[in-house]
């Protein structure tokens, strides 16, 4: 007696049996334009990504459902915005596009406000009336701008005469590959350029040597696929350079220096001139103070009557 081997349905089989059928009868009446749109913006700047979808002309925007989304591989799709019944659904949103996201609803072109380099890559606008759908692919690139380019020169100032100049130019932190061109007094001019890349982000630099014979207006501009970035640079030469030089006039000639013996005299008799004007001057104050002179006066008298009386009183002594 032979025995059937019955076995169980598996679920798993039939749930991606259910959603490969779903997908080709979305797929069957969808309408895809093969035609990618590319956009280009800055980081920072606010990127338009156009639809490449119209509605139709007699038919409203309260009969679609329309909606922005952006592909993650290996993840479910972010959306980016969400329109139902004529009116934006917020809790469809991604959190990472809120306050950032609006859609023109005459020809559904999503505005993304102040992006970053992490809102590059493929959306798809997809609108949907009924059973048919509509979708429309974009890709959005978004590049790191390069700074403003800086003009260094090995003139340390103004000159008059003409010098061999080195100019080099340099800008850096943009995330796509540059080019250098520039220009003196508005005529082209080729830099020596070298760039390299660190991290994602390049560097540029550009070199010059030129012979400066004239005040010289110096233009440098980093370009980088739709964008560039440019600065102005002047360099004058000393404005008394076009000016006929003129001499200063010869200077007098110095007096001729007196004769040795003539020095000698005039030393002699400034020093006499000095001694007599210190000699009045210790009169004067002599007659000023005539109480020290008196004293001294008075003591000597005193000193001679001493000696006297010692005098006399010996000689009396001695004729006892």
């Amino acid at each position: 007696m032979m025995h059937t081997l019955k076995t169980k349905p598996n679920l798993f089989s039939l749930k991606g049996f259910f959603w490969l059928c779903l997908f080709e009868l979305l797929h069957s009446n969808s309408g895809t334009l093969s035609q990618e749109l590319k956009v280009v913006v800055q980081e920072g700047d606010e990127a338009r990504l156009p639809c490449g979808y119209k509605i139709p002309r007699g038919t409203s925007l309260e009969s679609y459902y329309i909606y922005w989304q952006k592909p993650i591989r290996g993840k479910q799709d972010l959306v980016v915005i969400s329109y139902k019944n004529g009116k934006e659904v917020e809790l469809d949103k991604n959190k990472s596009y809120t306050n950032r996201t609006k859609l023109d609803e005459q020809n559904l072109t999503l505005s993304i406000a102040s992006v970053t380099v992490n809102d590059s890559g493929k959306y798809r606008c997809i609108a949907i009336l009924q059973s048919d759908i509509k979708e429309a692919p974009t890709h959005l690139s978004v590049i790191v701008p390069f700074s403003t380019p800086k003009i260094l020169n090995n003139l340390s100032s103004e000159r008059c005469d003409p010098i061999n100049l080195t100019l080099m130019c340099l800008s850096h932190g943009g995330s796509s590959e540059p080019k250098m061109y520039g220009s003196i007094n508005g005529n082209p001019v080729n830099w020596t350029v070298t760039s390299n890349e660190i991290l994602g982000r390049y560097n540029i630099t550009g070199i010059l040597q030129l012979n400066m014979s004239e005040n010289i207006l110096i233009q440098c501009s980093v370009h980088y696929l739709d964008f560039q970035v440019s600065t102005n640079y002047s360099l004058n030469m000393t404005k008394n350079c076009s000016e006929p030089r003129t001499e200063l006039p010869p200077l007098p000639p110095l007096p001729p220096l007196p004769p040795f013996g003539i020095i000698i005299s005039s030393t002699v008799i400034l020093i006499f001139f000095l001694t007599v004007v210190m000699l009045v001057i210790l009169q004067c104050y002599v007659h000023k103070h005539p109480r020290s002179s008196t004293t001294h006066q008075s003591l000597a008298t005193d000193e001679m009557i001493l000696e006297e009386q010692s005098s006399g009183q010996t000689s009396s002594g001695l004729g006892r």
